[in-house]
């Protein structure tokens, strides 16, 4: 009995540990796209472009970040890490790219004169699409992106 509880103990620590890291390296990578994204937007940058230069900036420290903290399988498996990574960071910014265009629809319509409340509500609008995408990205690196890593035994 005292084994599975020390197993389901490691497991937790396991699991906070990545937590804890993956929300350190989104911190990074959300401030280096937040401060891209704001920067072109605010200079007149159509919302999808401004989410796409954003994407790029904030994606590859991401990746990097991420798969120092999963431990990625190391040079055979980087191939397929990064497919799967892109595939999942392309869907999020698509996600980005159709709420900013959206809130800017919107921002345009409620402030026509205004740019500083265009910029608040896109900006928002960006920033919400990857504040829900925090969680489900998680689960999905966890459990397809990064894969051929020592995962902590299973209790029984």
């Amino acid at each position: 009995m005292q084994q599975a509880t020390d197993t389901a103990a490691s497991r937790r620590g396991h699991y906070w540990r990545l937590i804890s890291r993956f929300a350190a390296a989104s911190v990074v990578a959300t401030g280096i796209s937040q401060l891209v994204f704001i920067g072109s937007y605010a200079a007149w940058a159509q919302p999808v472009v401004a989410t796409v230069l954003a994407w790029l900036a904030g994606a590859v420290p991401n990746f990097v970040l991420n798969r120092r903290t999963w431990g990625g399988g190391g040079r055979a498996a980087l191939r397929g890490e990064i497919l799967r990574y892109a595939a999942l960071s392309i869907g999020t910014a698509l996600l980005a790219a159709l709420s900013t265009s959206g809130a800017e629809r919107l921002a345009v319509h409620a402030f026509p004169h205004d740019r500083l409340p265009q910029v608040a509500i896109v900006w928002g609008a960006f920033l919400g699409t990857y504040l829900v995408m925090f969680v489900v990205k998680f689960l999905i690196i966890d459990r397809f992106i990064f894969t051929a890593r020592e995962r902590p035994p299973r209790a029984r």
